[in-house]
């Protein structure tokens, strides 16, 4: 490192380094029931009913090298200037592309201690520009995704079979159906390369009337290009998926802070921060030739192959996908011909759906070509929201404090899963109870509800409108109130300082959206924000406390 002063004003400092990581990670796993002797711990497991298909092994070793250096130059408080540079060697990459390289520059103007600024400082005592632009890396990829896997399969694996019903990838010898083959399980990739983020920022602080009022401004653009995705491939290659540099997606938005002093006397003070903060997100590209790319969430067998959210040029990354909802079908959708319900020409019905009855759900068909097919389905909501904020409040009374945190999120959508599972006629389980909602459904006694009856029918098995919710709120956070004991009586306790209070967390949350806790995501990706299912809500909590200081 190096620190030096040169003619009291001009400040100049350094640093370098070189770091070193390596990890290895093994895991080991035999499976052994009925053991007669558990005493023995690990000894005895020989002595139980040892499972072949259920013992497991792994190991992995990882390792990188960082070359890094940052100089600082200061000139009278006034202007700043920051460079720095780092050298990045991954494992995780083939040796023509193992080394990433990531520059990044900040620079600073104290506007408030120019003379031509001394008129206003009265009002404005502070003021200063920031500008800053640097490059990020990402090698979040597994340690082994660049190589080509082969995989050792028995008689039990395999989603192929021979006509003759044998998995895919046993080679049978002799007879016996179970010796084991090695198969191509993945397709490597030596072209794999680090992830890039390019990020320009742009930002303003500022003091009014001596501090009691500060604003603090940031605009940012942000762009990650040559994105790690496991992406699909072509059937023709023979694989299903491989790690690939694919895309490129921006994010820009504002960020605005503000702290006042409201009130302050000799007993009382009153103090706010505030903050909110605006993005957006853009998919500029995504692999060569492709506009689109879908993705799916799992949570049940029923719904795992379908797609729920998409990535789209052009549109914010992560946008829930299925069909519009238009309801249930009426009996006014109908003809009766004799005594059964035959839908009347021009009503569209879902493509897979041979025998549409009333109270099924009703698809919006979008192309208007009388099916409702995958070609209906479209954007339905959005995972991320257009701003989220917080709003705290601290108040001093002579010895009491009182702190009060509101949170918010608006203009987010969330996928409410639960829904698909218990309010939907589909899943006729014996011990599955539903949601007291779908005690309203639509039978012939009540012909106006929009939740599908019950049936078997596939276009229960689908996502759509009738699912998503406005993922709003507004939550009182932390409510915090304390009491400082005065100091003459601490100090005949020999006491310097002695503070009671209580506090509590998530006490009410303002909201529309129907399940438990609009503050959730389960599968908290970029490409699928928002979901909901089998969430654990955020407990309410209440804490006492005494804090001393002797």
């Amino acid at each position: 490192s190096y620190n030096r002063v040169f003619d009291k004003k001009h400040t100049v400092s350094g640093v370098a380094g070189v770091t070193l990581q390596e990890s290895q990670y093994k895991y080991n796993y035999i499976y052994s029931a009925q053991i007669p002797f558990e005493s023995l711990g690990m000894a005895g497991i020989e002595n139980g009913l040892l499972s072949d298909a259920r013992h497991r092994s792994l190991m992995t070793e990882e390792s990188m090298v960082s070359y890094l250096g940052r100089a600082n130059y200061n000139y009278a408080s006034k202007y700043y200037l920051t460079g720095s540079f780092r050298a990045d060697g991954s494992s995780k990459f083939h040796r023509d592309s193992r080394w990433g390289y990531f520059p990044s520059m900040s620079t600073a103007w104290t506007i408030s201690e120019e003379s031509f600024f001394d008129n206003i400082k009265t009002i404005v005592p502070s003021a200063k520009a920031r500008f800053s632009w640097g490059k990020t890396g990402n090698n979040r990829i597994g340690a082994y995704d660049r190589f080509a896997i082969l995989k050792m399969l028995g008689a039990t694996e395999g989603n192929y079979t021979t006509p003759k019903g044998i998995a895919d990838g046993v080679y049978p010898s002799g007879g016996n159906e179970n010796a084991v083959g090695v198969v191509p399980y993945r397709l490597g990739n030596k072209d794999l390369k680090w992830e890039t983020t390019t990020q320009t920022n742009v930002g303003l602080d500022l003091a009014f009337l001596n501090d009691r009022i500060t604003l603090t401004t940031d605009w940012y653009n942000k762009v990650t290009s040559d994105l790690l995705f496991e992406t699909e491939l072509v059937p023709s290659s023979g694989y299903g998926s491989a790690v690939r540099n694919i895309g490129k997606v921006k994010n820009h938005g504002i960020e605005f802070t503000i702290n006042t002093t409201n009130i302050e006397t000799r007993d009382f003070k009153w103090t706010t921060n505030f903050n909110i903060a605006f993005n957006k997100n853009e998919v500029l590209n995504l692999a060569e030739g492709i506009e689109a790319k879908t993705s799916m969430t799992t949570f049940d067998q029923n719904f795992n192959t379908a797609p729920s959210y998409i990535a789209k040029v052009g549109m914010p990354i992560g946008m829930m996908y299925g069909y519009i909802y238009d309801g249930t079908y009426k009996l006014d959708d109908f003809n009766v011909v004799g005594g059964n319900y035959i839908l009347k020409p021009g009503v569209p019905h879902f493509s897979s759906e041979p025998n549409t009855q009333p109270g099924f759900p009703k698809y919006r068909d979008i192309n208007g070509d009388g099916v409702i097919n995958a070609d209906d389905q479209t954007i339905i909501g959005r995972g991320d929201p257009k701003h989220i904020g917080g709003f705290t409040n601290n108040f001093e009374y002579k010895g009491f404090d009182l702190s009060i945190f509101l949170q918010w999120s608006y203009g987010n959508d969330i996928l409410n899963a639960n829904r698909l599972m218990f309010e939907n006629g589909f899943n006729k389980k014996k011990d599955l109870n539903q949601f007291a909602s779908y005690a309203d459904r639509w039978t012939i006694d009540n012909p106006n509800s929009d939740i599908p009856a019950v049936s078997s029918s596939s276009s229960n098995l689908v996502f759509s409108s009738r699912v998503i919710e406005d993922g709003s709120y507004l939550r009182i956070k932390t409510v915090a109130l304390g009491y400082t004991i005065p100091a003459k009586v601490l100090k005949k306790l020999h006491l310097s300082r002695a503070r009671v209070y209580v506090s509590a967390q998530n006490l009410y949350t303002f909201t529309n959206y129907t399940g438990y806790d609009p503050e959730v995501s389960v599968r908290n990706s970029a490409l699928t924000p928002g979901l909901d299912f089998s969430s654990y809500p955020r407990a309410a909590s209440f804490n006492f406390g005494l804090n001393l200081n002797f």
